[in-house]
């Protein structure tokens, strides 16, 4: 996949089709829309052309918010050039940018710089300033462009779902992996490294490992104990995740802790991938350690119940 950035211009290619959006975890509406623009682009011997933002519009619009994103840009473009994406055409979204008008828009960079012959558009997409760009726009338009326009509708997709980046992400703070999972097509993973921790586990014969995200803007789960996959090394293990304060040791950070089933490898300063599959239960204060003991008992079994039903479905 080519990365072209600075606004330069894509040569036509027999046929150049693109399609417009952030694509923050290319979750199953977005896979339904790039793999129609790669289909389309391989029928006609021509080129599929992604045209995307960075950093996230919300940001620029608005400097008191912050999105957490599903995927990093690196990952992102990792699954892209997996789904067979040529072009990815890469624009800086600045406050200047925010006020050109989708017809603009449409001059300078889909005409102009891209010379498409096609756009493909998710049904609820919107571009331009004050979000005036969308289907209807462009159909309503259609003659004073030299491109053709294709929809990608809600039922094409899944009529009975509401398949929305924002909504995923909401769904991550909440630990609703069941419906996170499913939504994206591939099961939500945060990376990290291992750092040294308390050694507060290994009284209580829990030892876990202290994980740093190695990923600025990569969102992170709400606070909770979590049923997890582990991959480090090669190998795939199963485990379960504390998110949070930590307020029976009155802990004043937050953090991220990893206990692996059956493992007692020394892995201070490993990479590891932490794969969520199910919240177990929310972060709660115990009056003791041998009460919070007791319950990360519970929450084994409860977390290997889980794992081994989830290997079951697969």
């Amino acid at each position: 996949m080519k990365i072209v950035r600075d606004n330069s211009e894509v040569k036509r290619n027999n046929y150049n089709i693109a399609t417009i959006g952030f694509f923050d975890g290319i979750h199953l509406g977005h896979r339904k829309i790039l793999k129609e623009l790669v289909s389309q682009a391989e029928q006609n011997t021509g080129q599929s052309i992604l045209v995307t933002f960075w950093p996230h519009p919300r940001t620029v619009l608005n400097k008191n918010t912050s999105v957490d994103l599903l995927l990093t840009e690196g990952d992102k473009h990792h699954f892209l050039e997996e789904i067979g994406v040529d072009v990815l055409y890469l624009i800086e979204f600045t406050k200047a940018f925010s006020k050109v008008t989708a017809d603009t828009f449409i001059k300078n960079y889909l005409i102009n710089k891209l010379h498409i012959d096609k756009l493909i558009i998710g049904y609820n997409h919107c571009f331009g300033h004050e979000r005036e760009g969308n289907y209807e726009f462009l159909r309503k338009n259609r003659e004073n462009y030299t491109f053709n326009i294709q929809e990608v509708k809600k039922k094409e997709i899944d009529n009975t779902l509401d398949i929305s980046s924002s909504s995923i992400r909401n769904k991550v703070k909440t630990g609703e992996f069941s419906y996170v999972n499913k939504m994206l097509g591939y099961k939500f993973y945060l990376d990290g490294i291992v750092k040294k921790g308390d050694g507060i586990g290994k009284t209580i014969d829990f030892p876990t490992a202290n994980i740093n995200s190695t990923e600025k803007n990569k969102i992170i789960p709400g606070d909770g104990v979590y049923a997890a996959y582990v991959n480090i090394d090669s190998k795939k293990l199963s485990g379960m995740v504390n998110i949070g304060f930590r307020p029976t040791v009155k802990g004043k950070d937050r953090r991220i802790e990893l206990h692996i089933f059956d493992f007692n490898n020394n892995i201070y300063d490993k990479n590891l991938r932490i794969i969520f599959i199910s919240k177990i239960r929310d972060e709660i204060m115990f009056n003791n350690m041998k009460d919070l003991k007791e319950q990360l008992q519970k929450d084994k079994i409860a977390s290997i119940k889980l794992l081994s039903n989830e290997k079951i479905r697969n």
